[in-house]
């Protein structure tokens, strides 16, 4: 069968669905104040979820029946909830990849910010990113 791309953002991906297969790595890094332009690539609120939660709560419309939704996001941004907004849908969830890497430059930069909203542990200098899948 012929694959057809869509590439945009999920109120583009809601027009045009519903899919086979969507592949989604949304902004998910914790924020201190509100995302100017430069930064909305990965900003995404002061829990990170500020796109997560939309995709997860929208997830069972943008899958056709046997579809599968792959998710990327960092421990920082509370995976468990996004399990859970998936499984509320009536998904099969489940952990594709897991990787413990260091802090890029955009985390480097907000350890202060990420420390006192104990997102991280005091030093802390690494995150889990997770491959969340999700089945319908």
């Amino acid at each position: 069968a012929a694959v057809r791309p869509c590439r945009g953002n999920l109120a583009t991906a809601l027009r045009r669905g519903p899919f086979d297969v969507v592949v989604a790595n949304p902004p998910y890094v914790p924020a201190p104040a509100a995302t100017v332009r430069a930064t909305r690539g990965w900003d995404a609120g002061p829990d990170g979820r500020a796109v997560l939660d939309p995709l997860c709560a929208a997830a069972g419309t943008l899958l056709c029946p046997g579809g599968t939704l792959l998710i990327v996001q960092s421990t920082l941004s509370d995976v468990d909830k996004s399990w859970e907004l998936l499984a509320a849908q009536g998904l099969c969830v489940s952990v594709a990849r897991r990787a413990r890497i260091p802090f890029g430059p955009v985390l480097s930069g907000r350890t202060a910010f990420l420390e006192a909203a104990g997102l991280i542990a005091p030093g802390q200098r690494t995150e889990e990113l997770v491959v969340l899948r999700a089945d319908r």
